[in-house]
């Protein structure tokens, strides 16, 4: 059987597997939490906090106009805001928006006031109303003007009750946050607090809106992935899960904030929308486990804050290093979480040698047609004989005609004589496509793989091939139509085309006329809709056809010559 139409029966099944196994085996689901269900800790209902006033004005404006703390750590540079004690000035240092080099840097996190505002918040709630606490509009004192690495700063605040509400902020070499709460009670009477942490953003941000990634609020609870959409929370308005552990937050494409508790502590996970002043404000938190403070006595609660880029071998080492459960997950691998997540590792473990991650999809190529050889060598082995048996087949059309049965009948007689199997080259395609998919996922999501350069001119292995052919690859400066984009294919892809083209030379030709025409412009098909894919799944296909042209060759050789 020809090569393509096994490819596509192989895309179609692994396709059927993809989907069919979402909608069959659905996966695991928490309900949210009912009025039944409820224990003390859910009479504190953290309320969603407040949205800006009137007229936004520019972010640096904002940030100049208040009192503040500062930190970098050489990969994060910001602010704490005094008036609050919200961490609500957070840039990027190492990424760009874009890959010109005089592009600004990514503005992650925005105080209130200003456009797309988004912060973090940590505090205390209480079911006991007289109790004053702090919040957005309280200012804090604080013991010093600036923090640096494992370099912390106390901010305090008192009440009119004497009591006393300290944050101890530390920052790490990375994006994690840890901010220990204490609460001094100076005051003549018991009460009971419970720790809150939250992350809140105004505005939809600007998203990918493509079904394969998650983009918006998401927890782990209980060990489950949670994820809602934007759109969830705008028809539910709220949304309340139970958790041993685990930690909640809203996810970017390549950025995401975090609130982690302690991994043993029993919290409760809001997801909560309101729209005010004609805003979304959406926002993901945490409230811990109830503390009694008594009379004249001290407690304190920690929580982690992370804010950053989703590096995976700073979530590894922070799911390792504090047990944080499952905080790889906010790396969006997806369902073939097994599969796309190692492949990502082995193309990490061979970017630390070579240095560049096109050279580590190239070598994972070779090390992928390694592992299939015995499969490949096979199947190559049956469409060889099965090209070599292209003129017995052709006078078996010729003799029976019209005749189908008869000539269905002698085809089987021949393939069993011959021990030729038409359909053995559709296993290792087969096994090949989840590869496939998972190291588009992987190009798709990491930020490992943003603005990751290849060789000449692929800057970034995660965008499509940029010189295309309706610019004369980039000797004509012009901005492509995006009805145009389609037909504006870059050299990549041709070369995959290419390399198609030549591969279905060395298949045996179908006996049906129409279906070798049809045959033959699946190239062509393939260039085009591979040519808006990631370059670097382009450079892999691409590879593994040369690849395969190359052991294909010399099998049929021995065989036709034997």
């Amino acid at each position: 059987m020809e090569n393509q139409k096994n490819l596509f029966l192989a895309i179609i099944i692994s396709m059927a597997i993809i989907f069919g196994f979402q909608l069959l085996v659905p996966q695991p689901e928490r309900s949210p939490v009912s009025e039944d269900q409820t224990n003390e800790q859910s009479l504190v209902d953290l309320s969603l906090q407040g949205s800006s006033s009137g007229t936004l004005i520019d972010r640096s404006e904002v940030i100049n106009n208040s009192g503040r703390v500062t930190f970098n750590n050489s990969k994060i540079k910001g602010s704490i805001n005094l008036e609050g004690a919200l961490i609500d000035d957070l840039i990027l240092m190492e990424f760009q928006e874009t890959l010109d080099p005089t592009s600004p840097l990514i503005e992650f996190l925005n105080p209130l006031g200003s456009e797309n505002s988004y912060y973090l918040d940590t505090g205390w709630v209480s079911s006991d109303s007289s109790i004053e606490l702090p919040n957005i509009k309280s200012i804090w004192n604080a013991d010093r003007n600036s923090i640096g690495v494992n370099d912390p700063v106390k901010l305090s605040w008192t009440n009119s009750q004497d009591i006393t509400f300290e944050k101890i902020v530390s920052l790490d070499e990375d994006y994690l946050f840890n901010v220990d709460q204490r609460v001094i009670n100076k005051s003549k009477k018991s009460f009971d607090l419970f720790p809150y942490g939250l992350s809140k953003r105004q505005g939809i941000p600007d998203m990918q809106n493509f079904f394969i990634l998650h983009e918006g609020p998401l927890s782990i609870t209980d060990s489950v992935l949670e994820e809602f959409d934007y759109d969830d929370l705008k028809d539910k308005k709220k949304i309340k899960l139970t958790s041993i552990g685990g930690w909640i937050g809203m996810t970017d494409k390549y950025w995401q904030t975090a609130i982690i508790a302690d991994q043993k502590e029993p919290i409760q996970q809001t997801y909560s929308y309101s729209f005010v002043e004609n805003t979304d404000n959406f926002q993901t938190d945490l409230v811990g486990d109830k503390i009694t403070i008594s009379e004249g006595s001290s407690i304190s609660h920690n929580l982690k804050l992370f804010a950053g880029p989703k590096i995976v071998s700073v979530i590894d080492r922070y799911m390792e290093e504090y047990g944080v459960l499952e905080f790889d997950r906010s790396v969006d691998f997806g369902w073939f979480y097994f599969l796309t997540k190692p492949i990502f590792n082995v193309l990490q473990f061979i970017f630390g040698y070579v240095g560049n991650f096109g050279w580590s999809i190239i070598l994972f190529t070779f090390l992928m047609r390694i592992c299939f050889f015995p499969l490949a060598q096979q199947s190559f082995k049956s469409m060889a004989k099965m090209k070599k048996l292209g003129p017995e087949m052709q006078r078996l059309k010729e003799q029976y005609g019209d005749d189908k049965a008869g000539m269905q009948k002698e085809m089987m007689a021949l393939y069993k004589r011959e021990k030729a199997n038409p359909i053995a080259g559709c296993l290792p395609i087969l096994l090949q496509i989840p590869v496939f998919f998972a190291l588009y996922k992987v190009l798709f999501v990491t930020i490992e793989m943003r603005h990751a350069p290849f060789i000449g001119w692929i800057h970034d292995l995660s965008a499509p091939d940029p010189l295309g052919l309706l610019t004369l690859f980039g000797f004509v400066d012009w901005n492509v139509p995006g009805i145009l984009q389609l037909l504006n294919i870059g050299i990549w892809p041709i070369l995959m085309g290419i390399s198609m083209f030549l591969q279905q030379k060395l298949n045996p030709a179908p006996v049906d006329k129409m279906q070798a025409k049809i045959f033959m412009f699946l190239p062509i098909v393939f260039t085009f809709v591979l040519g808006g894919f990631a370059a670097g799944l382009v450079i892999y296909w691409t590879t593994n056809n040369v690849l395969s042209m190359a052991q294909q060759y010399v099998i049929q050789r021995k065989i036709i010559k034997s």
